[in-house]
């Protein structure tokens, strides 16, 4: 039984939280706990001591169980305890350590988690969950498979556009068979699982999405624009990896440049690629308008949507095959009213939807991303209009409560039922 604090809980699991990128946990897990759903958060690892989060999310790290660094004696009280449930313990082993790895070093790393799923579930032992319920197909779902045999109890599965999907998916058919439920936030998503684990076991993989707590994303009431001493914003956010295209933003924003534009364009987001966009920034002689600022808490964020003309997501197929599902930024711009261009790609497809509440253009193609946001600067009219657009389709499919209800409903509809009964 779930929910109600004389429950059991229902323990999320996942590897490093909380971080910048994952406020659409954030979202859910609250959402979960307003629904009287008891949930605890076991995380593998702290977040860096100097990533920016906000105030919420620095609240909620407080909240979390940290996993790792393990103390010598809790690896000590680890292995005794493995000791009381040696059977599940050694049939859980041999059966992650036999099935297929694309290489060696993957093995490794799975046994590596085979000893962290171990820990996780002496931290719980006296917690007796309901649920463990992991997020992302990456070592969290190893780590929640071990601990849940360990418990004796039930885990679930949530996988998100990654790595662990599209370019190293490990175990990943054994994860998703081992698990009670399993959901995507993407049709795409569902799709390539299909692809990876054939028709039949893609079958039990529901397609829920994300959403945003609509009455926190609320569009100015006068967009920025009407102070012609002011240049037009033109706003980006995410993670500065190659599949969010941000080369091809800043080569886009050297043409609008060269074409007579007048904007700014701010990138917002730490990552690997930083140096290379700072320097192509430099090299295109473009520091007067553009510039990257590392990441930013997300109360921050918001105040950005707020000034900005133009939202822009470049995102690409890289050429190890990544790609983003939708990134919850374009449907936090589209609710704060900005007119948004990102890119021609299955997921993006399944918000936006071309000319009518947003742009889209084919990825990599830096000229029409510059005629996407030059259009958008130079015809305001179509640029509101795009935006309303916007606004509307987000409330009607980006909800948090309605996709947290269908959430509920799929895992755990004994609870969805007294609910309603209630």
């Amino acid at each position: 039984m779930i929910g109600g604090s004389e429950r059991a809980p229902v323990v999320v699991v996942i590897g490093r939280y909380p971080v910048v990128t994952t406020t659409f946990i954030d979202r859910e897990i609250a959402a979960l706990r307003c629904r009287g759903i008891a949930v605890d958060v076991v995380a593998l690892r702290r977040p860096p001591a100097d990533m920016p989060l906000s105030t919420a999310q620095r609240k909620l790290g407080r909240e979390v169980d940290y996993a790792l660094p393990v103390q010598w004696w809790h690896l000590v009280a680890a292995g005794l305890f493995a000791c009381t449930r040696l059977r599940a313990c050694v049939q859980t082993l041999w059966y992650l350590v036999t099935r297929v790895h694309p290489d060696p070093r993957s093995r490794a790393r799975t046994l590596l988690h085979f000893g962290e799923g171990v820990v996780v579930a002496w931290r719980l032992r006296r917690r007796a969950p309901s649920e463990l319920y992991a997020h992302f197909a990456d070592r969290a779902a190893v780590v929640a498979l071990v601990a849940s045999r360990l418990l004796d109890c039930s885990y679930s599965l949530a996988i998100h556009a990654g790595a662990d999907l599209f370019v190293h998916p490990v175990l990943l058919r054994e994860k998703i068979e081992q698990a009670r439920v399993v959901v995507t936030c993407t049709e795409a998503n569902r799709t390539a699982i299909s692809a990876r684990v054939g028709a039949s076991l893609g079958e039990k993989v529901s397609y829920i999405r994300h959403g945003l707590p609509l009455a926190e994303y609320r569009p100015p009431d006068a967009r920025p624009g009407a102070d012609q001493d002011a240049p037009p914003l033109v706003l980006a956010v995410g993670q500065l990896r190659e599949k969010k295209g941000f080369t091809h933003l800043v080569d886009a924003c050297e043409r609008l440049r060269d074409r007579g534009h007048r904007f700014t364009c701010r990138i917002i987001g730490e990552g690997p690629q930083r140096r290379e966009l700072e320097a192509q920034i430099r090299a295109a002689q473009l520091d007067d308008c553009v510039v990257v600022t590392g990441a930013l808490p997300q109360d921050d964020v918001v105040a950005w949507y707020r000034r900005a003309s133009v939202f822009a997501l470049p995102c690409v197929v890289t050429p190890d095959g990544q790609v983003d599902g939708i990134p919850n930024v374009v449907p936090e711009a589209m609710a704060m009213g900005v007119p948004v261009v990102s890119s021609d790609l299955p997921a993006i497809r399944e918000l936006v939807t071309d000319e009518v509440d947003g742009l889209l253009v084919a990825p990599g193609d830096a000229d029409a991303l510059a005629a996407a946001v030059g259009r958008l600067l130079d015809e305001p009219r179509f640029a509101a209009a795009l935006a309303g657009a916007g606004l509307r389709t987000v409330h009607d499919r980006f909800d948090v409560d309605v996709n947290v209800d269908r959430l509920v409903e799929r895992m755990w509809p004994d609870h969805f039922d007294r609910r309603e009964a209630g």
